[in-house]
């Protein structure tokens, strides 16, 4: 697999294979993760695909395009592909964890037959959630994610809004990820478990 990459995130480096996790309040603070990660992924020449809870994407992309140069021509070339709350892969009733692995692993398939040397991928929680029964599938999903990871180069990063959460899912989100950005600083979390013991 490819080496070290830049995060984005000043100091931040990734390596294939990671399954990153990290919290924020509202969409300004998602935007100072996620809109470095995805710019960086695309002037390395990365394949980025994420999904993102707007109803439309034309305004994330105004802002990604504030540090990328040519995003019309990255979205119509398929570097970027950005999902918006209605472009949704199943439902509820449809849910299961190997539907949704198998949707990333034949895009990152595809991405390497097309000649990408690096997949970054993920989704905010929240477009998830119209998408599955409830948490728990959420979180089962998640822990999926760790087998999947380690078969192509690739970072997978997971965004969860906590305010958007009355239940306690800060223990769950340990669980299911190997390691936590917190704060500009990725950290290896010592509260991860494998996924066999949680899937």
């Amino acid at each position: 697999m490819t080496g070290s990459r830049k995060f984005g995130t000043p100091g931040v480096v990734i390596e294939p294979g990671q399954h990153i996790c990290a919290v924020h309040v509202g969409e300004e603070d998602r935007d100072r993760v996620l809109l470095p990660f995805l710019s960086e992924g695309l002037r390395a020449g990365e394949k980025c695909l994420f999904g993102v809870h707007e109803d439309e994407v034309a305004g994330f992309l105004d802002r990604l395009g504030e540090d990328v140069d040519d995003i019309e021509a990255r979205v119509d070339s398929a570097q970027l592909d950005i999902r918006a709350a209605g472009d949704t892969l199943l439902s509820p009733d449809d849910f299961t964890v190997d539907r949704i692995v198998a949707f990333w692993d034949e895009a990152v398939s595809a991405a390497m037959e097309a000649g990408y040397p690096f997949v970054r991928l993920g989704a905010e929680a929240r477009w998830w959630h119209p998408q599955l029964p409830g948490l728990t599938e959420l979180f089962r999903y998640e822990a999926a994610l760790n087998d999947f990871t380690s078969r192509y180069p690739q970072a997978i990063l997971c965004l969860y809004d906590i305010s958007r959460y009355r239940e306690n899912i800060v223990l769950d989100l340990l669980k299911t990820h190997p390691q936590v950005l917190m704060c500009g600083v990725l950290l290896e979390n010592p509260y991860y478990s494998p996924p066999a013991t949680l899937v």
